[in-house]
């Protein structure tokens, strides 16, 4: 068992940091061809906007959850520092808790977001739904990593076993 959810943690990871490279790299693609284009008007680029709106909502939704995961989000070490062994375990508990609660409402609130935008875009002929997944999508996937985050601190294993960081 611990070794599939290792696989499926190494799966997200892996899905979080090359699919927020390539979002970041596409956008930077298109919006320096886009600079380009307003001095050299060659041609348009056909649905563009929608391109940019779907690459910038999946790449904020993808790096939240890769710092989620790591747990590099919402953390104040001078404040543990100060506490002692008893009180870092509290104060670990209680943010995770917060975190998590913030999670689920995010879920479950971008799932509605998700069902109602009913819009389909103009030049790609897609459902917005399709934009507006990564919200849901992300968002249960960080409420499990603080559920996970939760049982590491009651069984003292607060230190992160990655399989791997946003950054290495």
């Amino acid at each position: 068992m611990t070794a599939l959810l290792n696989g499926l943690d190494r799966a997200v990871f892996l899905a979080c940091k090359y699919g927020a490279i390539a979002c970041f790299l596409a956008l930077f693609v298109l919006l320096g061809l886009a600079i380009i284009l307003r001095l050299v008007p060659l041609f348009t680029i056909p649905g563009y906007d929608e391109i940019v709106e779907w690459l910038f909502i999946w790449l904020v939704m993808l790096t939240s959850l890769a710092l989620w995961r790591e747990g590099s989000l919402y953390r104040v070490m001078i404040v543990e520092d100060l506490l002692p062994p008893g009180g870092k375990m509290a104060l670990e508990i209680a943010i995770n808790l917060a975190m998590l609660a913030f999670a689920v409402t995010l879920a479950v609130y971008g799932f509605d977001f998700m069902q109602m935008s009913g819009e389909t875009t103009p030049f790609l002929r897609l459902d917005k739904a399709w934009w507006y997944a990564a919200i849901p999508f992300c968002s249960g996937l960080m409420a499990l990593y603080s559920l996970a985050w939760i049982w590491r601190v009651i069984r003292g294993q607060a230190a992160l076993q990655s399989t791997g960081t946003l950054i290495g």
